[in-house]
């Protein structure tokens, strides 16, 4: 899983009906935040079906003394992606190169600036 709320974009191994998958599951739920989660688990799916089912209860207080409770079950798809690094191991490829620059003027602003970007990119 890759979670870009986590310090730009860490993966994350999960085993299945895990609190780890679970806690990611829940931060998927849009409008979560409006109401009191109750009671969130898991329901039984076929293993090679690539779908995870999770039963929420939650509540909410609509007027004064009025509260609706209510039973959710939200799929989600599991999707297998490789990592960046995974991925350009998979595929054999050597993505590494060397590159020579040069110019000939009396200033070095274009050197400062490639230093710069070769810096902020972490190249």
């Amino acid at each position: 899983y890759s979670s870009e709320g986590r310090g730009g974009g860490q993966w994350v191994t999960c085993e299945l009906e895990s609190k780890e998958l679970m806690a990611i599951c829940l931060k998927r739920v849009h409008g979560l935040d409006k109401v009191k989660l109750l009671d969130a688990s898991f329901l039984w799916t076929e293993p090679h079906s690539k779908r995870l089912k999770v039963k929420l209860a939650v509540r909410k207080e609509l007027f004064s003394g009025v509260v609706l409770q209510q039973q959710v079950v939200v799929e989600f798809v599991v999707k297998n992606h490789y990592c960046k690094n995974c991925h350009m191991h998979a595929a054999q490829i050597d993505w590494s190169s060397v590159v020579q620059v040069r110019q000939k003027v009396d200033h070095k602003r274009t050197f400062y600036l490639l230093e710069q970007l070769i810096l902020k990119h972490k190249a």
